[in-house]
C-alpha cells in the first residue's frame, strides 16, 4: 500500500468519525433542550441544561480535534496532484471545504446551551 493511499484510508475514516460526532451532537442538543423543558422545577432545569452544556462544549472539541485531523489528511492529499480530491479542491474555490463551515455549529449550539442554563439559573431565584 502506497503512503498516499495509507492516508487516504485514514482520511476516509477520520471524515466518517466526524460525520458521526456532528450527527451525534446535531440530534444531542434539541433532545437536550426539549428534555429539559419537561421539568416543572427550574433549579433542576438548570442543572440538566448545567450538565448538558458541558457535555456538549467536551462534543465540540472533540469534534474540533477530528476536523484538524480530516485537514491534516487532506493536506497532505492535496500534495499528490492526480489524487481526485486535489483536482477538486482547485476547480471549487467557493465555498470552502464543508468542514470549515459546519465546524463553529457545535460551539453556537453550545453558547445556546450555556445562555438558556442561565436563563433557567436565575429563573429558578426567582421562582
Amino acid at each position: 500500500m502506497k503512503p498516499i493511499d495509507r492516508i487516504d484510508a485514514e482520511r476516509k475514516h477520520l471524515e466518517g468519525l466526524l460525520k458521526d460526532r456532528i450527527s451525534f451532537f446535531l440530534i444531542f442538543t434539541p433532545v437536550l433542550v426539549a428534555a429539559s423543558y419537561n421539568i416543572p422545577d427550574c433549579r433542576i432545569r438548570a442543572g440538566v441544561l448545567a450538565t448538558g452544556t458541558v457535555v456538549s462544549l467536551l462534543l465540540a472539541l472533540a469534534i474540533y480535534r477530528t476536523h484538524f485531523f480530516v485537514q491534516m489528511a487532506l493536506n497532505d492529499i492535496i500534495e499528490d496532484e492526480q489524487h481526485p480530491y486535489a483536482i477538486y479542491e482547485k476547480a471549487i474555490r467557493f465555498p470552502p471545504n464543508a468542514n470549515w463551515i459546519l465546524i463553529p455549529v457545535p460551539f453556537i449550539l453550545t453558547a445556546m446551551d450555556l445562555w438558556l442554563t442561565v436563563a433557567a439559573f436565575f429563573a429558578s431565584r426567582v421562582s
